[in-house]
């Protein structure tokens, strides 16, 4: 890219000398009759001031390496060092890079007014609305990074009205207590005591394979991070009855074993009748998350339940995740 937008700028330098020339002559009638050469020369002057600018920009923006910058953002997108993440902003942005290669401009070039453009670029091929907004919302990312880093830039993305409308999301089946009781009851042993952890504890299937106790604490490592909380009084004596280590309950057993198992139980007591919704694993952590935010709640009719607790228990990086989260489960008070 070495040169290439300050000479992109400079051939464009006499097209618009020959422009402003015109525009002086229709905007400034009194200054259509001077000599061509007299107009030429203002037309010249008009045109040198707003390539000052424009000069200006384009250096700024050669002395930034725009490979380098997006290497480290990808390298840091992920706060859990999911690769499914940075494979999601690689991709976001090589949708945009491809866009603006065919506008024939760096994507350092972009204005609110292309940002738009690629935007309805993207609806126009008829993308599902929630993958347009990643996408949007991964450049815009870049974007903010890109801003802290370098001053003379500024997010194109910020304040856009062309992104998709978001849906209402649908409001998620959570398990009461006595469906919960029931699932425990038909499950085997192991089960058994997996399902009280996450519906007691809040855990994660991913976590159970790594999970240990020591004392009155577990811990555990989940989506790269390692998270600890307090075991709840009827999880450890869950683990005893099922004749589990409490070093390391779950370690011969896969997150993908635990998972098919629960929910060939689920689906075999939803179609008996005995719960409401063919429930997955990960709404035992829901109906913990409703549970513990319900718990909280003071008296009165305006009051409201501990989300930093509720956050603090989840291991949500932060608050804003966990107000989302629940009203994904329709806790909105």
């Amino acid at each position: 890219m070495t040169g290439e937008l300050v000479e992109r700028a400079k051939g464009k330098a006499v097209e618009r000398v020959k422009a402003a020339a015109r525009r002086i002559a229709t905007e400034a009638p009194h200054l259509a009759d001077l000599p061509a050469a007299d107009l030429d020369r203002l037309a010249r002057a008009v045109v040198a001031e707003e390539l000052k600018g424009e000069l200006k920009q384009a250096a700024d923006l050669e002395r930034i390496d725009y490979p380098a910058e997006r290497e480290t953002f990808i390298s840091r997108a992920s706060r859990t060092g999911s690769a499914r993440t940075r494979d999601l902003y690689g991709r976001a942005l090589g949708r945009l890079e491809a866009w603006c290669s065919a506008q024939g401009i760096s994507p350092l070039e972009l204005t609110p007014a292309r940002a738009d453009d690629w935007i309805a670029d993207l609806r126009g091929q008829g993308r599902a609305p929630a993958t347009v907004n990643v996408d949007v919302a991964a450049a815009s990312s870049f974007w903010t990074w890109l801003e802290r880093r370098h001053t003379e830039l500024r997010n194109p993305f910020r304040g856009t009205r062309a992104r998709p409308p978001r849906k209402a999301a649908r409001i998620l089946e959570v398990p009461g207590t006595k469906e919960i009781r029931r699932m425990e009851a038909a499950a085997d042993p192991v089960l058994r005591a997996a399902i009280v952890l996450m519906a007691q504890g809040g855990l994660r299937v991913g976590a159970l394979p790594s999970l240990s106790i020591t004392g009155a604490r577990w811990t555990a490592t989940t989506k790269g991070k390692e998270q600890s909380g307090q075991l709840p009084a009827e999880a450890r004596d869950a683990l005893t009855r099922a004749g589990l280590s409490l070093r390391r309950p779950f370690e011969d057993l896969t997150a993908t074993r635990l998972l098919d198992r629960f929910r060939y139980l689920s689906g075999k007591l939803y179609a008996a009748g005995k719960l409401q919704a063919r429930y997955s694993v990960h709404d035992l952590r829901h109906a913990f998350a409703v549970r513990l935010y319900r718990a909280t709640k003071g008296s009165g009719p305006k009051a409201k339940g501990d989300i930093y607790q509720v956050k603090e228990a989840l291991g949500h990086a932060n608050v804003g995740v966990t107000e989302t989260y629940l009203r994904s489960l329709g806790v909105t008070d």
